[in-house]
């Protein structure tokens, strides 16, 4: 990759459209920081294409306002690998934050590499710390920042939890494996994972059925002491009109109860169940309170609770925000559009509501 000033590139607003996010020439050499503001930067993506993570200090820009790309993390030594054959959404498939600890979990599916300091990260910076564990694929992430522990979710949906995440490094056990257990079935695909450990201490899992081919989501009760092979407590197979729906990513808004579950790399919805810790198929479905649509196929969601927003990673390489998300009705969304540079491939979002 180039070096570049990094502080200059933008999203610009065009009409509800926030077009051109350029990450093709990003990072590079070592000097990026010099030019960096010194606020700490809100909003991450990761960037599959060019192995980089981006962030803004505005994670939510009004119309009229000019979204700035402030910092690049990218280069040989951030762990995250350099751009090599054809852009794949498995090379940064899930990044997580602790805001209060100022630190972010990447995830490459061999490890989980860890920024600390990751407002003020800028260029070919060295991670702090990187996580493997044999026979463990780091494939998507959730941390329980009060237990300071993370969860990770390899493709046919066995849960590793690793407790004193915040300083574990090198190659290491997981403390917990999870083994769903689904009588004469099982998972087939991995698409998500959500943990509650502060409200209702629950643990959710977007996956396929192997047996019925249904995407549902497994909830496990226990969260923070779950352990073994066990079936999950119980599931939500999202089903409108007798019609099963495809699923992708989840986030979860504890405070409000409220699951959002994106439609999938086949689907443009955003599902949505209220009351979801105690949500359950009823005769193997579930119908959502709402949908909400998108100009394109949603692969993963993130919710900010504080601030009632929704961000939405596209299939087609863009991120929509949502505000006052909870207040929609179900329908077509107005969302703000971000879309990339050629290079590159937004493959997931995490955000500092604070």
């Amino acid at each position: 990759m180039r070096s570049s000033t990094v502080a200059s590139r933008r999203w610009r607003p065009i009409g509800l459209a926030l077009a051109l996010l350029a990450l093709a020439s990003c990072g590079g050499g070592g000097g990026g920081g010099s030019s960096a503001p010194a606020a700490g930067s809100k909003l991450f993506i990761a960037d599959g294409g060019n192995h980089a993570i981006a962030s803004t200090i505005d994670a939510a820009p009004t119309l009229s306002s000019t979204f700035t790309i402030d910092r690049i993390v990218a280069g040989s030594t951030t762990g995250l690998g350099t751009p090599a054959g054809t852009p794949s959404i498995s090379s940064i498939p899930s990044i997580a934050l602790d805001a209060a600890g100022d630190r972010l979990f990447a995830a490459t599916q061999t490890s989980a590499v860890v920024f600390d300091n990751i407002s003020q990260a800028n260029g070919n910076v060295s991670f702090s710390r990187i996580l493997q564990s044999p026979g463990v694929n780091f494939l998507n992430l959730a941390l329980d920042t009060g237990g300071n522990r993370l969860y990770t979710v390899d493709p046919l949906g066995v849960v590793h939890v690793f407790d004193n995440a915040s300083a574990r490094n090198g190659s290491v056990p997981p403390d917990r494996t999870i083994t769903p257990d689904l009588g004469t079935s099982t998972v087939a695909t991995t698409f998500g994972i959500a943990v509650d450990t502060t409200v209702k201490n629950l643990l959710y899992v977007s996956n396929t059925n192997h047996t019925s081919s249904k995407d549902q989501i497994s909830v496990f009760d226990n969260a923070s002491g779950v352990s073994g092979n066990n079936p999950p407590n119980r599931t939500i197979t999202p089903t409108v009109a007798n019609v099963s729906q495809s699923v992708g990513g989840i986030s979860l808004d504890a405070a409000s109860d409220i699951l959002y579950v994106a439609g999938g790399s086949g689907s443009t919805q955003v599902m949505v169940f209220s009351g979801a810790s105690g949500a359950k198929d009823v005769s193997g479905a579930l119908t959502p309170g709402k949908i909400l649509t998108f100009p394109s196929a949603i692969l993963k969601v993130v919710v900010d609770s504080t601030h009632d927003r929704l961000y939405a990673v596209g299939s087609n390489g863009h991120i929509y925000l949502v505000e006052n998300v909870s207040m929609l009705s179900s329908g077509a969304v107005t969302a703000k559009d971000a879309s990339l540079s050629n290079g590159g491939m937004l493959t997931a979002v995490a955000v500092n509501p604070n």
